[in-house]
């Protein structure tokens, strides 16, 4: 049946709105005062929701993944093993019956990143697990019948748009729903918001890693340096010496809450850089030589008494290693002596 000339003139709105990006002002050809689309000029393009656009779009694969990533969430049989269930529809009761289905989920993404982002439909038996071993899969273009389905991939609705719905499905089943196996974009949102430069996440002032325990480097090139200029200051990682990273990196600087000290990793142990002078005091026990001590140092920022007498360091003591909480006599004091070690 042919279109009304209203029904004509919805389409001629699409049509330029659409494909030109511009304002309806006229109905095309042969009317009078008739435009084609390519005549005219007031522009109208389509609305592009700042806090809806997918920022890191240019990241979701040309062939979908096995399993979920930071971008892409993987709906097929089963669930966990890293994606999630098949996504099991709601009837939407405002529509024909079993003419409409809801995934209650938006952010499909669409076979514009790959044809096989294409959602696969089956029908299966209500609450189960496993609709694409033991359901009936509707194919888009049908069974024959003129029953055809259109996904909306940004509202996650099915529609049943052919002329008939597919018989497993069709009014007077129950027991049954709709099944969608898909791929939905999960990562950031908006223009201004968060973006994701590889494997970093940047959000507003806040720059961070989506990869788990990953170090963050900041490399410059030949003799650059990194520089923070302010004149404010630099903060920290801050806390207590069982919040340690290990393992720790050579040069690796935090500030220590148990001490309430700047501490550096030196590869073999953590120096404090600025420490108050503080002692340790033990007791010989005629066969030890080592002793462990409660603050690492060199050995010769320690300075070491036997019975009040001071001990030459390198020939009658030393950390081993240097520096470290290892304290070496070159022989062991005796039962009831009194070391008492002073840490500068």
């Amino acid at each position: 049946m042919a279109a009304t000339f209203g029904e004509s003139q919805k389409l001629d709105y699409l049509w330029k709105k659409v494909g030109y990006g511009v304002a309806k002002t006229s109905i095309p050809p042969p009317g009078s005062g008739s435009k084609e689309a390519f005549n005219e000029s007031i522009p109208s393009p389509l609305l592009y929701r700042g806090d809806l656009v997918w920022t890191n779009s240019g990241d979701i694969p040309a062939t979908p993944p096995s399993n979920t990533s930071s971008i892409v969430q993987v709906y097929k049989d089963g669930g966990g093993g890293g994606y999630s269930p098949t996504v099991q529809c709601t009837e939407d009761l405002t529509a024909p019956d079993n003419q409409t289905w809801k995934t209650n989920l938006t952010n499909w993404i669409p076979t514009q990143f790959g044809d096989n982002y294409l959602v696969v439909v089956y029908v299966d038996t209500t609450g189960s697990t496993t609709p694409q071993t033991t359901g009936t899969r509707l194919f888009q273009t049908g069974s024959g019948s003129d029953d055809t389905w259109f996904f909306d991939y940004q509202a996650g609705i099915l529609n049943f748009n052919g002329a008939t719905i597919p018989s497993v499905i069709a009014g007077g089943v129950t027991g049954k729903s709709v099944f969608i196996v898909g791929y939905r974009y999960v990562g950031p949102f908006g223009v201004a918001g968060t973006a994701l430069l590889g494997n970093l996440t940047i959000s507003n002032t806040t720059i961070s890693s989506n990869l788990a325990n990953a170090t963050i480097t900041l490399q410059p090139t030949g003799t650059g340096l990194v520089s923070i200029n302010t004149t404010t200051g630099l903060i920290l990682p801050v806390g207590n010496t069982d919040q340690r990273p290990s393992p720790a990196s050579t040069g690796t600087t935090r500030f220590n809450t148990t001490t309430g000290l700047i501490e550096v990793y030196n590869g073999n142990a953590w120096n404090s850089t600025s420490q108050a002078v503080t002692n340790q005091t033990l007791n010989g026990n005629g066969t030890a030589t080592s002793f462990t001590l409660n603050r690492s140092t060199t050995t010769a920022a320690a300075l070491v008494m036997l019975n009040g007498i001071t001990q030459v360091p390198d020939q009658s003591y030393s950390m081993s290693p240097s520096p470290s909480t290892n304290l070496v006599f070159t022989e062991a004091p005796a039962t009831g002596d009194v070391i008492d070690i002073r840490f500068l």
